[in-house]
């Protein structure tokens, strides 16, 4: 496997960067609107992976039967309807337990990255609102970060292994969320030092860089 930057990423980077740059995106509305992203791009992968599985059932049967011996004694239409129900009730428990991850996130942002109208990302806001209003309110206003995200990673939702796609955006936001946090006072500061009053906007585009076009390893196929 290579690690890579892709145009599929730059474009991403580039579409989303431009309106941060337009809209004079500041600091906690960057850190909002990542979360924002990195829950749709989660959210894509548990809504496309029960799809992918019924679409190539017939052609990963000899796969599965692999796997599952007993799966050889069921005929096709309930071998279907198996994977289907399988699918389906992953996808549905994947999206419970991530919904209560971002909400963690949303917790922590609501401290260290509060930002108007507090009834939705203030202190007492986020943990008393309910999680769906604050999201609506974000997609209408950074709706170009999420664009941004599913172009970058649409490779990620057909050419990837669909069950694995239920656990694999844990791992992959988190370690970039996680370098955001540890870049963030360091990226601030030096642009600071450098652009004085600017310096929001040029951390903004820094942090956006990273969150775009961190490498990652090409992939391997759909297996």
């Amino acid at each position: 496997m290579r690690a890579s930057i892709n145009p599929w990423s730059a474009a991403g980077f580039g579409l989303a960067s431009v309106f941060a740059l337009a809209e004079g995106w500041s600091l906690p509305e960057f850190c909002w609107s990542a979360w924002l992203a990195g829950l749709a791009y989660t959210w894509t992968c548990i809504a496309t992976a029960p799809v992918q599985i019924i679409l190539t059932a017939r052609s990963e049967k000899s796969g599965y039967e692999e796997r599952f011996p007993f799966l050889r004694r069921i005929p096709p239409p309930a071998f279907l309807l198996v994977l289907t129900i399988a699918g389906v009730l992953a996808g549905l428990l994947a999206f419970r337990v991530f919904g209560y991850v971002f909400g963690f996130y949303g917790l922590f942002l609501s401290f260290f990255a509060e930002m108007e109208p507090h009834v939705h990302f203030g202190r007492n806001g986020f943990i008393n609102s309910d999680f769906y209003s604050p999201v609506v309110y974000l997609l209408e206003r950074f709706w170009p970060m999420v664009a941004g995200v599913l172009i970058a990673n649409w490779e990620d939702f057909v050419r990837t292994n669909p069950w694995r796609r239920f656990i694999l955006p844990s791992g992959r936001e988190v370690l970039r969320i996680h370098l955001m946090i540890v870049a963030l006072p360091f990226l601030s500061l030096l642009a600071w030092a450098l652009f004085r009053e600017n310096y929001q906007s040029i951390t903004v585009v820094l942090l956006m860089a990273l969150f775009y076009l961190l490498p990652k390893k090409a992939h391997d196929g759909p297996s």
